[in-house]
C-alpha cells in the first residue's frame, strides 16, 4: 500500500514543481536591493562618522535572519511581506541613525542625481579644467547653478575662495570672516599663504552652502560643528573635513584636505636614515620601556608619533593611543580622547586607567604632569612599550623637558630607551631650482666639504622669463618653488653610559660626545647633507631651525 501510495505521488509531480521559478523572482530582487543597500551603508557610514562594522555585522545579520524566516513561514505571501518590512526597518534604522549624526540634506543631492540619471533628462556636471567641482556621494560631480539661481553668488564665491589652494595642494584651508569680508588662509607644505579675499555676504554664502553639502545644521552659526564632504579639481578628487565655529565676525571655517592621507607614513618613509631604521626597529622588538618624540609645532611631530605606532604589528598587539586632538584616525588602533584643558590630577588619572587596560603599545601625546609621567614609568616597567610625543626643538632639549616633568632623574631614566627629534624640511622644486656656487668661505662656515660639492641649488629669487621677457610659469609647483617635504631626524640611545654620565652630573659636552659616540648627527648636519646633495636650499634649512622653540631649561 506505502509502495502504491509513492508511484502515485511521484507520477503527480513532475520534476522542478517543487521549486517555483516565478516566485524565486522577488527574492532574488529583493536580495539585490538589500545587499545593494549594505554596501551604500558600508560606505556612506564612514562619511556619517557611524560606527561601521556594528551596523555591517547587525544589519547583515538582519538580512539572514529574514531569509531564514522565508525558508519556516508557512506561506509565500507572508515571507514576502517579512523580507520587504526588514528591508524597510533597517533602512529606516540607519537613516534615523544618520538624521541624528549629520543629518540627512546632502543626501538629497546624491538623489538628485540619481533620479536625473534614471529619467536621462540630465547627466552629471561635465569636467571643467581648473574649476573646483563638489562631488556626490555617488561619485558624480554637482552641477553648476544657473546665473539666475540664488545658490549661484555662493557657487562663484567658493570658486574664487578654493581654486587657487586646491591647485597648490593646500593641506588646510580656512575661511576667516573679518570687518573687510571673508580672507582665505591656506598652507601647503607647513607654508602659510593668504588667498583671496570676498565680500562678507559672498563668504557666508559659501561657507553655507558647503555646510548644506557636509551635512551641518545650517540653523547653527555659533557651536562646532564637524562634517564631511569632496571636491574635484583638475580630475583629482580631494575628501575634505570641514569645521565650522562661530565668532563676533561672522562664521569660520576650516577645511583640512585629504585627512586621512595627512600623517599616514610609515618609519621608512619619513625620512630617516637606514642606520637610524635599523635602530628604531631594533628598539620596538624590546617591547617595552618609554621612548620620547619631539618636534618644534608643526614640524611633524604628529606624522612621527603615528609612524611609531604603525612600526608595531596592530593585529597581534593591542595598540592605544592617548590624545588630546587626534588628527587622523588610525586603523588598529584605538584612540582615546583626552579634552583639552584637563587638570593635571584628571590627566594623570585618565593615562593611569587607560595603561592598565592591559594594552602593549601606548602613545601618549604632550603629557603635562608629573603624576602623568609616573603613571607612564610605571606602566612602562609592567613591560609596556610607552611612546611619549613632546614639544621640543632637538634631542637634548626633549631629554631636559622629561627630566624636569618627572622632577626626579633616577626614576626619569629608569626606563627611558630613546629620544627622536625631528624637522620637516620643504624639498626645492626639482623644474625650477637654480644652481650656484658660494664662495669658498660660505662652504667653511657651513661645514661643507668644497671638493665634493660642484654646485648647491636654490629657489630663483625672482621668476624666469622667456626669450620676449614673459615670467614662465612653473606648472610642477605652481610658482611656490618647493613641492614636498621629508625628515630629518637626530636619535640618542639611552644606554647605560648616558645614563650614568646624567645621574654623575655630567655637562652638556659630556653628553654631546657620548653622542656622538653613538655616531649621532645634529639636525643642522642632516639638513646641510640635503643641501650638498640638490634636494633643498641653504634658505630653507635656516628657516627650519629658527622655527624651533625657545630651549628648555632644567629646573
Amino acid at each position: 500500500m506505502g509502495l502504491s501510495n509513492m508511484a502515485m505521488l511521484a507520477a503527480a509531480v513532475t520534476g522542478g514543481q517543487y521549486v517555483s521559478g516565478i516566485k524565486a523572482i522577488p527574492l532574488v530582487l529583493i536580495l539585490l536591493i538589500w545587499t545593494r543597500l549594505l554596501t551604500w551603508v558600508d560606505k556612506d557610514s564612514q562619511n556619517a562618522r557611524l560606527p561601521r562594522v556594528v551596523l555591517n555585522l547587525g544589519f547583515f545579520g538582519g538580512l539572514v535572519g529574514c531569509y531564514f524566516l522565508v525558508l519556516i513561514l508557512p506561506g509565500f505571501l507572508v515571507a514576502l511581506l517579512v523580507l520587504i518590512l526588514g528591508l524597510l526597518l533597517e533602512a529606516g534604522v540607519y537613516l534615523a541613525l544618520r538624521h541624528r549624526q549629520v543629518g540627512l540634506k546632502d543626501l538629497s543631492v546624491e538623489f538628485t542625481t540619481w533620479a536625473r540619471s534614471l529619467g536621462g533628462k540630465k547627466k552629471d556636471a561635465k569636467e571643467i579644467e581648473g574649476a573646483v567641482q563638489i562631488v556626490s556621494q555617488s561619485g558624480g560631480l554637482v552641477p553648476a547653478p544657473a546665473t539666475d539661481d540664488p545658490e549661484a553668488e555662493a557657487f562663484n564665491a567658493i570658486q574664487q575662495m578654493m581654486t587657487v589652494p586646491l591647485e597648490n595642494n593646500a593641506e588646510i584651508i580656512e575661511f576667516s570672516p573679518s570687518e573687510g569680508g571673508y580672507v582665505v588662509k591656506y598652507s601647503v607644505d607647513g607654508i602659510a599663504y593668504t588667498g583671496a579675499t570676498v565680500s562678507k555676504v559672498a563668504g557666508a554664502a559659501a561657507t553655507a552652502y558647503l555646510k548644506d553639502i557636509a551635512g551641518l545644521d545650517m540653523a547653527e552659526v555659533r557651536k562646532p560643528q564637524t562634517g564631511n564632504l569632496r571636491m574635484n579639481i583638475n580630475r583629482q578628487k580631494r575628501d575634505i573635513k570641514l569645521t565650522t565655529k562661530g565668532s563676533t565676525a561672522g562664521e569660520f571655517a576650516r577645511f583640512v584636505v585629504d585627512p586621512k592621507k595627512r600623517h599616514s607614513f610609515t618609519i621608512d618613509k619619513l625620512g630617516l636614515l637606514e642606520d637610524q631604521i635599523a635602530k628604531i626597529r631594533e628598539s620596538v622588538q624590546e617591547g617595552s620601556g618609554v621612548v620620547l618624540l619631539s618636534a618644534p609645532k608643526g614640524q611633524g611631530l604628529t606624522s612621527l608619533s603615528y609612524a611609531m605606532l604603525r612600526a608595531h604589528d596592530a593585529f597581534l598587539q593591542h595598540l592605544i593611543s592617548i590624545e588630546r586632538d587626534p588628527e587622523q584616525e588610525l586603523e588598529g588602533i584605538t584612540q582615546n580622547l583626552l579634552a583639552p584643558g584637563t587638570p593635571a590630577a584628571e590627566e594623570a588619572k585618565q593615562v593611569g586607567w587607560i595603561i592598565s587596560q592591559q594594552p602593549d603599545v601606548v602613545l601618549v601625546g604632550k603629557p603635562e604632569s608629573p603624576q602623568t609621567a609616573a603613571e607612564i614609568i610605571k606602566g612602562s616597567k609592567e613591560g609596556r612599550r610607552i611612546y611619549v610625543s613632546l614639544v621640543a626643538p632637538n634631542t637634548f632639549d626633549t631629554l631636559t623637558l622629561w627630566r624636569k616633568l618627572v622632577g626626579n632623574d633616577e626614576l626619569a631614566l629608569s626606563q627611558l630607551k630613546m629620544i627622536i627629534s625631528g624637522r620637516t624640511v620643504r624639498k626645492l622644486c626639482v623644474a625650477c631650482k637654480v644652481g650656484y656656487m658660494p664662495d669658498p668661505e660660505t662652504l667653511r662656515k657651513l661645514n661643507i666639504d668644497a671638493n665634493k660639492v660642484e654646485q648647491l641649488y636654490q629657489a630663483p629669487k625672482e621668476a624666469p622669463k622667456d626669450q620676449k621677457g614673459n615670467p614662465i610659469h612653473c606648472e610642477f609647483c605652481n610658482d611656490l618653488r618647493y613641492k614636498g617635504r621629508t625628515g630629518i631626524f637626530e636619535l640618542l640611545t639611552i644606554d647605560d653610559e648616558i645614563r650614568q654620565l646624567i645621574l654623575g652630573g655630567g655637562t652638556a659636552a659630556q653628553l654631546k660626545t657620548a653622542f656622538r659616540k653613538q655616531r649621532g648627527r645634529y639636525l643642522q648636519e642632516l639638513g646641510l647633507a640635503l643641501v650638498e646633495t640638490g634636494q633643498t636650499s641653504v634658505q630653507e634649512i635656516l628657516r627650519i631651525l629658527r622655527s624651533g622653540e625657545a630651549p628648555a631649561k632644567r629646573a
